[in-house]
């Protein structure tokens, strides 16, 4: 899965964009790529966690409102283990925080917060 969260591509990629859009300092975006010149999707660093999550994505909760619309509530943890341990991923502590971090944002990205 490393080669759909990775991109070689020498084009300006839309993390770029918004990282501009939002004001953060170019050097705080080269950080964040150690090494590299080349735009990537998923920051080095990060991407065990972020497959780790979209692994258990399935497993994200929802419940029903009174207006017909539904709202996650997080992960369920049992499924998420069953989904990370179908995929041979090795959940260690600091994963799972990292998982957590990626949830939080997931939820308040819903919430539209």
């Amino acid at each position: 899965m490393q080669g759909k969260l990775f991109s070689s591509s020498p084009a300006r990629c839309e993390e770029d964009e918004d990282a501009e859009t939002l004001g953060i300092p170019k050097e705080l975006m080269a950080a964040g790529r150690p090494g590299r010149t080349d735009p990537e999707g998923v920051w080095r660093q990060n991407t065990v966690a972020v497959e780790a999550f979209l692994d258990a994505a399935t497993q994200l909760n929802r419940i029903a409102l009174a207006d017909g619309r539904s709202r996650i509530t997080g992960l369920n943890y049992p499924g998420a283990q069953a989904a990370w341990a179908f995929s041979g991923t090795e959940m260690t502590p600091d994963l799972f925080a990292k998982v957590q971090m990626i949830e939080s944002g997931v939820l308040a990205e819903s919430s539209g917060n």
